[in-house]
């Protein structure tokens, strides 16, 4: 009797748990929970949770401002990694991309640039000699400092960026004239305004940097274009009439003066020579009459005459042919030259 007793046994336990559901199974595991210990894990863990939730992570190029009870803490600003601050409400973060570079039109409507705060205009710079200019340029900008950027200027940065810049050229184009900035002064420009507008930003404490500022053009206005290419045309025929101009000068006046002064070095060694003979010859004079002084008592006054006389005559017909005339023979002729020097 008793093995036929163990089936039923085995078929009844079977029946037990193909009849037992998830809720029994649920039920069946809390009873042996001791209710008493969930009354100090259930806060601590809530607590534990509660101040991770101030784990924070900083990505790269990013700038993080902590903000405790809505004041700023400047001395928390944190950059890229793994930081904690006091969970909400004690404090909050709000991070920002500084490495980020951003774009400002200045003058300049692209449809491709969309604008739908504080859009970019057409802007007319009037110069100091009275005449308009329009002018494009673009400004590249970038955040320096996160807490500034946020908090103390309550403005569009984009729109900020772009009067600075204005307000730097209407001041630049007001002391400059027209056709220095068409030309010369374009470059210059660039540094001038980029250096005044950044100057203007500081003053704001909006915290944003200036990285890059282009001109992209400087042009009269349409209406007067032509007449401003018709005058800088012909103010290039000028530059060039004065250039050969003065190409011609720089020929002449060299050679002029290199003649002028070979004229005056002959002339000075032409005085020079006849100075020196004029010298030599009243020297040899004084000597002669210094002798002719002492021998005037051997020899006499005529005698003297004479020997000059025959000394100046051996000069003077030293250049001539000489014949000598015999009255006797029908005034017959005789040369005293008998060779003839080639």
């Amino acid at each position: 009797m008793s093995e036929e007793k163990i089936p039923d046994e085995e078929e009844n336990t079977a029946n037990d748990v193909e009849s037992a559901s998830p809720l029994d199974d649920i039920r069946q595991t809390f009873i042996n929970i001791r209710w008493q210990h969930l009354f100090w894990i259930v806060p601590l863990v809530a607590v534990a949770v509660y101040f991770l939730m101030g784990i924070y992570v900083v990505n790269p190029g990013e700038q993080a401002v902590i903000k405790r009870f809505g004041k700023i803490l400047e001395e928390r600003t944190a950059k890229e990694g793994v930081h904690y601050r006091l969970p909400w409400p004690i404090e909050s973060v709000t991070r920002v991309n500084v490495q980020e570079v951003r774009r400002a039109d200045v003058g300049i409507i692209l449809p491709e640039h969309k604008h739908r705060i504080f859009p970019p205009e057409k802007i007319q710079l009037l110069t100091g000699d009275e005449n308009f200019v329009n002018v494009e340029a673009i400004v590249q900008y970038r955040i320096k400092d996160a807490a500034k950027y946020l908090y103390k200027v309550n403005f569009n940065d984009e729109r900020l960026v772009r009067s600075a810049v204005e307000a730097a050229l209407i001041k630049l184009s007001g002391g400059a004239a027209v056709d220095a900035l068409l030309t010369i002064e374009k470059l210059r420009a660039q540094t001038v305004v980029m250096r005044s507008a950044q100057d203007a930003l500081d003053a704001y404490d909006s915290g944003l940097s200036i990285t890059t500022f282009n001109i992209r053009l400087i042009v009269p206005p349409e209406e007067v274009a032509d007449a401003f290419r018709d005058v800088q045309t012909a103010k290039q025929d000028k530059e060039k009439s004065i250039n050969d101009a003065w190409g011609y000068y720089n020929s002449v006046i060299p050679e002029a003066r290199g003649s002028a002064q070979k004229m005056i070095s002959e002339a000075e060694a032409y005085r020079t020579e006849v100075v020196n003979n004029s010298r030599g010859e009243a020297d040899r004079f004084s000597a002669m009459l210094a002798e002719y002084q002492k021998n005037r008592q051997i020899y006499s006054e005529d005698l003297t005459r004479y020997r000059l006389y025959l000394e100046s005559m051996e000069k003077v017909l030293a250049r001539m042919q000489k014949y000598i005339v015999n009255p006797t023979n029908k005034g017959e002729k005789l040369n005293l030259k008998f060779i003839n020097a080639q």
